[in-house]
């Protein structure tokens, strides 16, 4: 049986791979992630996590993006 752990993004230590299982956020928000590839069922590493709250850099589908603090706490993901 395998068991997966729940989190949010801002929760993943560097060079922590996870699957986005969800988006939080209103309709804005959601399309805004869906446009830079950021979705339900993508596989995620986080690649860099700026000191001092900066922003997240994180690699899907060999795409590297920087996305805050704020809008990384909105997107759940799982961890084996």
């Amino acid at each position: 049986m395998v068991i997966y752990l729940v989190l949010m993004l801002t929760d993943l230590q560097q060079e922590q791979k996870a699957r986005i299982v969800r988006l939080d956020g209103g309709y804005g928000f959601q399309r805004k992630m869906r446009s830079r590839g950021i979705r339900e069922g993508k596989n995620v590493e986080v690649l860099t996590r700026q000191p001092g709250g900066g922003p997240i850099v994180i690699s899907i589908e060999n795409k590297k993006t920087a996305i805050g603090r704020g809008m990384a706490g909105k997107v759940i993901v799982e961890v084996e």
